[in-house]
């Protein structure tokens, strides 16, 4: 009786999971769903730039091959066609971009032979106004999804100091460096960066002379809301423990400085959140936030403005004193 209890407890038992089974939910997850297009748009609107370019791709998936494979072949990262087009918000400008295909990319992890951007130009009659705002779209006729985002422009700065234009002498002998400007309209934040551009040759033949430009970062992410007089002033020393640092020092090395130049970028607020969030985490949770205002898609469609002054001559004073400085007397600076 023992036996055949037993026996009677197991078919039971195997008839159960067979029901079980059968009405049970199903919940396997499928992490290679069907393919469903995704358009990845990147934009930044430049008003001082006669032409706008917009890169538009799309994220892909494959089920029989990896990322990083498919990340090489190109047809798997752009759509087949696009349209895509640029407004004003009072619809008075009105831009349809076309696609260009002679920017080369640079080479890395994902497949460089092809580079589609669209293009549209802004100039004369057709130049962006800062005091609009912009409406990007995107339509792919292959799926009929659109994709759309908007943006302020950035507006030119008024650059005050260290020189207002190449007619200005630089000088570095006063305590600080002074950086001065009237923000831009709708500027967030900025970053300014200062070329010295020299020449260098050897002691023994002078005809050997080498062009050289030494980019020192002045600021970086300087606040900026709405029009306000932005004024920063910086320690001398900064500046010649950078060339101090970035020229050569060498008994054997003459060195001649040229030109002063600075550029400027400012950027909106999209532009700056944007950069806030995909900095490196420096914390123990490396997760990061994503950030995109592509509605439909993903990626970023916001403005910056770049101004540059460049070819500014050092004043005769700034030469002697570095000729003599106790920070940059080892570079051999000529007169």
């Amino acid at each position: 009786m023992k036996k055949l209890s037993t026996a009677y407890r197991l078919l039971i038992s195997a008839f159960c999971a067979v029901i079980i089974s059968l009405f049970s939910c199903k919940n396997d997850l499928d992490i290679n769903a069907d393919w469903k297009e995704t358009i990845v748009v990147y934009g930044m609107l430049n008003v001082n730039d006669s032409v706008q370019y917009v890169r538009v791709a799309k994220a892909f998936l494959n089920q029989n091959s990896g990322a990083l494979q498919v990340a090489k072949i190109s047809d798997s990262l752009y759509l087949d066609s696009a349209m895509v087009s640029l407004r004003s918000s009072d619809n008075v400008f009105n831009g349809k971009l076309t696609r260009v295909w002679n920017i080369a990319k640079d080479s890395g992890l994902f497949a460089n032979d092809k580079n589609p951007l669209y293009r549209l130009k802004t100039s004369g009659t057709s130049s962006l106004d800062a005091g609009k705002r912009y409406i990007l779209e995107v339509y792919s006729p292959k799926t009929g999804n659109m994709v759309r985002a908007e943006t302020n422009l950035v507006g030119l700065a008024n650059i005050l100091s260290p020189f207002r234009d190449s007619s200005s002498n630089f000088a570095v002998t006063p305590e600080y460096l002074t950086i001065s400007m009237k923000a831009g309209t709708n500027s967030f934040a900025y970053d300014v960066k200062m070329d010295i551009t020299y020449d260098e040759f050897p002691v023994n033949d002078t005809f050997k002379k080498t062009t050289k430009v030494a980019t020192w970062s002045v600021l970086t992410n300087a606040s900026a809301i709405g029009n306000s007089n932005m004024l920063y002033k910086i320690p001398r020393l900064a500046l010649l423990q950078f060339l101090r640092n970035t020229i050569t020092a060498d008994p054997g090395l003459y060195h001649r400085m040229r030109y002063a130049g600075i550029r400027v970028y400012g950027g909106n607020q999209l532009l700056s959140d944007y950069i806030s969030v995909n900095e490196p985490s420096i914390g123990i949770v490396q997760k990061q936030a994503e950030f995109s205002n592509i509605q439909g898609g993903i990626g970023l469609f916001a403005s910056r403005c770049i101004q540059k002054i460049d070819k500014v001559k050092f004043d005769s004073g700034s030469i002697l004193f570095m000729r003599n400085n106790a920070e940059t007397k080892a570079l051999n600076i000529l007169p």
